[in-house]
């Protein structure tokens, strides 16, 4: 491997002309702006920490996206009312420096910090907490989508199994003081303070909160940094002068976009970048070897394929279970991601100890399988719209491409008609595909857990099922019928047309499982959720991602989250 270093430094002092054109590419309008331009004031009160990101950023309201690259910039701009610790993921004091959770587990009482001021010098409150709960309960109330998601699971009403309307989780809030916020929950939830860690719980300037809950501009917040400057391509922060706690050893951050995985790598070869996402997978030894710094995360993410399940294709679940074993998912991570990576044989990360053995059966590549069941099935080969997203990397999908080109090829093997349908993340109504094009057959898609709990797995993954047709299901005729679908031996002409499971009852199954306070029950009630997913087949598991940063060398500390959204204000560099 060290020829392909070699190589690349030959190209970086010889190939002066190439070099210099990828550099400015970053300067391009859809990679960023040109370094050294904004680096003069702020060197002076620290070092700008120039970081490359793999995708564009086209919005910086953390509730009006899911995506991490929106979220790693707004997350130093905004603080929760707890954080979670980067080791472990539980709940830590931020804008709340304390709770107490009442005995029954319903009444959760904040005491939030005193000194707490926005970017613009105007004071946290527990007014300012309480509009922005308003703010959330609103979104919560929206129509269901991936970005809303969040807020419908603490604020918005769901249907159980049997047709009956179920209420929020947080039903009440209030301000005993001045000091203090008040939430009490309909029942007792394992997950709502994790919940209220991610990004999208950031706490906003009330002023710049829409009538809709959406922010009327850029997020104003009490972190450590405030927004300078944002073009579409590159962000620029600086130190918040407000802030309370300890100054961070930068002056500014500059979030460029790069989508390209070689330019980002001669990019930090040059000095032009501090520090970028996105490792690519041939990389990883030529960074090693000229001395570079990379920094793998723990695997917290998932690529899947979304299944429309309102697609006249799917209704038979014989087709949906012919997709999940027409997939050669060992393939895609040999070709495409880093070691470390595995397949995924459920949606819940394997730290949380809910797998279930025999689920493998469920999305093993098989391919004679799959023919049987699609022949067996009603499917007439009805043409299926593929969506993938291009010209980007991601850290669930570092070659979106690439690994449509396999899937593809493997549902042609087995008897599909796919139609690709690429689009560029910044095409309209892309970030919820299922919403925007309700006529998509499938959706090569990802996306990295926001908080440390398999409810910001299960709820991200089961949202589009939730305007599934109710001929998709039907009730189970016994206790064992939610079970997995039947191994292979049994003719494919048996297997069930419809699913025993729904969304809701599935919704129901998480919301019950999030009640249990014994570990070992939580566990085999998510074990039985796996079952119920997977007999729904809404989606298709792929792969548990593995992604890297890579560190110039001017960087003394960086700490690396599994979640992406990485402290900024933590890192240390030369100036």
């Amino acid at each position: 491997m060290a020829a392909p270093a070699l190589t690349r430094r030959t190209l970086l002092h010889y190939g002066s002309l190439l070099t210099a054109g990828l550099a400015l590419s970053a300067c391009s309008p859809s990679t960023g702006v040109d370094p050294a331009a904004s680096a003069s004031a702020t060197e002076s009160a620290g070092p700008t920490f120039r970081f490359a990101q793999g995708a564009q950023v086209l919005t910086l309201d953390p509730a009006a996206t899911y995506r991490v690259e929106s979220h790693r910039i707004s997350a130093q701009i905004l603080e929760p009312l707890v954080r979670a610790d980067v080791n472990t993921g539980e709940p830590a004091p931020s804008l709340a420096k304390s709770w107490e959770i009442s005995e029954d587990g319903l009444t959760y009482t904040f005491t939030l910090v005193e000194n707490a001021t926005f970017s613009d010098g105007s004071q946290l409150t527990a007014d300012s907490v309480l509009a922005n709960i308003e703010r959330w309960s609103r979104l919560g109330k929206a129509p269901l989508t991936r970005m809303t998601q969040p807020f419908h699971q603490l604020f918005g009403t769901s249907q159980a199994a049997d047709g009956s309307q179920l209420g929020s989780l947080v039903n009440n809030w209030s301000a005993p003081s001045d000091t203090s916020i008040t939430l009490v929950l309909a029942r007792p939830s394992r997950s709502f303070l994790k919940a209220l860690t991610q990004p999208a719980y950031g706490l906003v300037l009330p002023s710049t909160i829409r009538a809709d809950g959406y922010l009327t501009g850029s997020p104003v917040g009490t972190g450590a940094f405030t927004l300078s400057s944002w073009d579409g391509s590159t962000a620029v922060l600086t130190r918040n002068s407000s802030y309370r706690g300890q100054a961070p050893g930068l002056g500014a951050i500059e979030f460029l976009t790069i989508p390209d995985a070689e330019k980002r790598y001669y990019n930090l070869l040059e000095g032009s970048i501090d520090a970028y996402d996105q490792v690519a997978l041939k990389d990883y030894v030529p960074l090693a070897l000229d001395g570079y710094a990379v920094q793998s995360r723990d695997p917290y993410a998932i690529a899947y394929i979304g299944i429309n399940l309102s697609h006249p294709a799917f209704d038979d679940a014989r087709v949906r279970q012919a997709l999940a074993r027409a997939i050669d998912r060992t393939a895609i991570v040999e070709a495409y991601y880093p070691q470390g990576t595995n397949t995924a044989p459920d949606f819940i990360p394997a730290l949380f100890q809910v797998k279930k053995e025999d689920m493998t059966q469920v999305y093993t590549y098989n391919l004679t399988r799959a023919q049987e069941l699609l022949r067996a099935s009603t499917y007439a080969n009805q043409a299926i719209d593929f969506y993938y997203p291009v010209n980007l990397s991601l850290p669930s999908l570092p070659s979106p491409e690439g690994i449509y080109s396999l899937i593809s090829a493997n549902l042609v093997e087995a008897g599909f008609n796919i139609v690709p349908k690429p689009y560029r993340w910044s095409d309209a109504g892309t970030e919820d595909v299922s919403t925007t094009h309700p006529d998509y057959g499938l959706e090569l898609t990802g996306f990295i857990g926001a908080f440390r709990d398999p409810t910001a797995f299960l709820r991200h993954v089961l949202t589009p099922a939730a305007s599934a047709p109710t001929t998709i299901s039907q009730a189970s005729p016994s206790p064992s019928a939610s079970a997995s679908p039947s191994p292979t031996s049994t003719a494919a002409a048996s297997e069930p047309t419809k699913a025993t499971a729904s969304y809701a009852s599935i919704c129901q199954a998480i919301d019950e499982a999030d009640t249990h306070t014994d570990i070992v029950e939580w566990r085999e009630a998510y074990k039985d959720i796996n079952n119920q997913v997977a007999n729904l087949l809404s989606a298709i598991p792929l792969v548990y991602p593995v992604s890297g940063v890579a560190q110039g060398q001017r960087v003394r500390t960086y700490t690396v989250s599994a979640t992406c959204i990485d402290d900024f204000s933590t890192v240390h560099m030369d100036d």
